[in-house]
């Protein structure tokens, strides 16, 4: 067995929109094990729908835990604290006895598209906006309560509880039903000046009765809200009695995973979202979201939208052959998508790629695109395009967020942070260092490292980043590729335009065939 004495571990729970990870790290932030979950993504049943067995999420949840236990081969007594996360927005729903009763929604579901325009229509956006200091899209709670409310009316009326994501699984953990002040603030279910529920922002969303189903609400992420039960326990191999703390979204704990609560520090997260950060002790007006933050009196600004890595994913699963039959020589597919992607001369290559291959996007009805494609277009170029489209929709996010705050360089985490290419090409986009924590699953330290803030194994998130987070050596701009960049990214943004008025015509369009028709 390994560990020795006085070793002390801790477990980060993350959920995403493709599978849960559980990761074992001990006080140094290494990690010890790591288990991922199979897919759990139902079938769309419908347009706008992006759906998740609930109870299969709990099973997956417990198994992961197992394997990594085992994989670790440790004394669980020797896990001080767990730390759950998850993306935010999206929903779940159970019964008053804790059961689920309708699939779970992920956050890129965008079925209550229409409930959003019509408190648009209504007036009454601005005021929820308002209130929970954000912009309001179809995948959050409030949006899809009403849907509920409105097109399945027999699920809404069994709601008991409301809860998160990462909050499901901590329930399955403690037998708890609760959440945590940033990620449902983030997620546009408070009242963000106050911190508290609010009566007039659920009779806006038009679902007042929801208010007495909404859970213990924890205002730090570090609170312990439960401890592991022995249910729970014997089904993990888990400890019974363990402390299992709040949490917080994802974005935030990929910031504490990567150490970035420095002055002027934003953060990238190149995940299955967009997500761009910053933080100040004011509120930015328009911003995605303003979440409470580490310290009182602060907030975390988001500026996100619903593609980032997950084109990179598409693109390889549907359009990277090339690079697949050179793999097969060569042996390292990601590094052969590198060398590709490298290859492209900047100046020379014409293609563009629009990464709005998820909701929510620039628009309603935004879709990925490549525009400029010729029989001369090479598969290094499309290649190079995916990456650099992806961080231009970063910059899209980043040029809102720099308007308010102060950015001397970025910490980048997720998937495409692993690649230095695509690194490199964030650096010069963003005309700012880049710098890359090592550690592959940040999100799931950041969550480990709150669990430890808590318990004592570290005196507080400072002490944290000083044992914990380990930086890779920063990725500096090129300033010769800015002239170049400054013109792609002004074309890039002038596609968007054009493509603006389709979408337009095309949402106009199918709102009038869905019109009745008069004999």
């Amino acid at each position: 067995m390994n560990g020795g004495v006085n070793m002390k571990y801790l477990m980060g729970l993350d959920g995403g929109n493709t599978s849960v990870k559980a990761v074992i790290f001990n006080e140094k932030g290494e990690t010890i094990a790591s288990a991922r979950s199979k897919a759990f993504r139902f079938e769309s049943r419908g347009k706008g729908f992006a759906e998740f067995g609930v109870d299969e999420l709990g099973d997956l949840a417990y198994s992961c835990i197992r394997e990594a236990i085992y994989k670790a081969n440790i004394d669980t007594k020797d896990i001080i604290g767990i730390g759950v996360t998850s993306f935010g927005n999206g929903l779940v729903v159970l019964d008053k006895d804790g059961n689920s009763i309708a699939p779970g929604a992920f956050s890129q579901d965008y079925r209550a598209t229409d409930i959003v325009e019509k408190y648009k229509a209504d007036g009454i956006l601005d005021r929820i906006n308002e209130i929970t200091k954000g912009s309001v899209f179809a995948g959050e709670p409030g949006p899809i309560l009403r849907w509920f409310k409105e097109y399945e009316p027999h699920v809404y009326e069994k709601i008991g509880s409301i809860l998160m994501f990462k909050d499901y699984i901590v329930y399955r953990l403690t037998g708890v039903i609760s959440t945590d002040a940033n990620n449902f603030g983030g997620s546009n279910m408070l009242h963000t000046e106050t911190l508290e529920y609010s009566k007039e922002l659920l009779e806006l969303y038009g679902i007042p009765e929801m208010y007495d189903k909404l859970p213990k609400l924890a205002i730090k992420p570090t609170e312990i809200v439960g401890i592991v039960t022995e249910e729970a326990s014997m089904k993990t191999g888990l400890s019974a009695g363990t402390p299992v703390v709040a949490g917080m979204m994802d974005v935030f704990a990929c910031l504490i995973g990567a150490g970035a609560t420095g002055e002027g520090v934003l953060t990238a997260v190149g995940g299955s979202w967009s997500i761009n950060l910053a933080h100040s002790n004011r509120l930015i007006p328009n911003a995605s979201a303003n979440m409470p933050y580490l310290r009182k009196g602060e907030y975390l600004h988001a500026s996100w939208s619903g593609a980032s890595g997950s084109n990179y994913e598409w693109f390889t699963k549907v359009l990277a052959g090339e690079a697949k039959l050179q793999a097969g020589e060569k042996g390292d597919f990601f590094k052969v998508l590198d060398e590709l992607v490298a290859s492209v001369d900047i100046k020379k290559v014409n293609v563009f790629f629009h990464p709005f291959a998820a909701q929510p996007s620039v628009h309603t009805e935004a879709k990925a695109n490549i525009f400029n494609a010729d029989l001369n277009t090479t598969f290094a170029e499309i290649a190079y395009a995916v990456a650099e489209g992806i961080a231009f929709i970063h910059k899209y996010h980043m040029d809102f967020l720099r308007s308010y705050v102060n950015a001397k360089k970025v910490r980048f985490t997720g998937g495409t942070a692993r690649s230095r290419v695509i690194g490199q090409i964030f650096a010069n986009v963003l005309e700012l260092p880049v710098e890359v924590v090592d550690c592959e699953e940040v999100g799931a330290l950041g969550c480990a490292i709150t669990a430890g803030v808590a318990t004592g194994v570290y005196k507080d998130f400072d002490d944290a980043f000083e044992k914990a987070v380990k930086v890779l050596p920063v990725i500096n701009p090129n300033p010769e590729t800015f002239k170049t960049y400054h013109r792609r990214y002004k074309e890039w943004t002038l596609l968007v335009e054009v493509m603006t008025a389709y979408w337009d015509k095309k949402k106009q369009i199918e709102a009038k065939a869905q019109e009745p028709t008069t004999v």
